[in-house]
């Protein structure tokens, strides 16, 4: 019952963008009608009974607010909820722009990196090593006897040491002061 009313509850759900409360002009005109003043008794009566509408309406306006407010979404948290999360969001922004900060200047060295002889040599090299094996397992009927699973076993293990020779690489080329 509970996630029926939190759903309908998401539902209604709105910005701040949305609200809609005005309460100024009814407040304006409750403190106009108070301040005249008049001198005949059945003037008097009358304004009162206006002044206790725009009270009334003033009321139905502030009802109004409190249930558009209770919509708002976030509303049901506390206010140390609502900072540990804001928190959670800033460390987040903050590495997101760490990584994008490194990544905008890791790109140069991999585009050199990825034009070099010795790298596009090496790439021809992988991909000869590739065919020529599948070329060789089929001669020989290996592939058929190569489970998938222990075809991704290889793949894994390949892309893995891959990974770590060009990490190693990549240290040694840092090393050599170049960026």
């Amino acid at each position: 019952m509970e996630t029926t009313d939190q759903n309908l509850d998401n539902k209604k759900q709105i910005t701040v963008e949305e609200l809609n409360i005005e309460i100024l002009p009814v407040v304006y005109e409750i403190i106009r009608s108070v301040e005249k003043d008049h001198h005949d008794n059945t003037s008097k009566s009358r304004e009162s009974q206006d002044c206790s509408l725009k009270v009334l309406e003033l009321q139905k306006r502030l009802d109004h607010a409190r249930a558009q407010i209770r919509l708002l979404a976030g509303i049901e948290y506390s206010k140390e909820q609502q900072l540990n999360h804001l928190e959670a969001l800033k460390t987040q922004l903050r590495l997101k722009q760490e990584l994008l900060h490194k990544y905008r200047y890791l790109y140069p060295f991999v585009e050199r990196l990825s034009n070099s002889y010795p790298m596009r040599r090496a790439a021809r090299f992988v991909v000869y090593i590739f065919n020529r094996s599948k070329l060789l397992a089929e001669e020989r009927g290996l592939h058929e006897k190569l489970s998938p699973e222990k075809l991704k076993e290889f793949t894994r293990r390949f892309s893995n040491n891959l990974k770590e020779e060009l990490d190693k690489t990549k240290q040694e080329y840092l090393k050599k002061g170049k960026p």
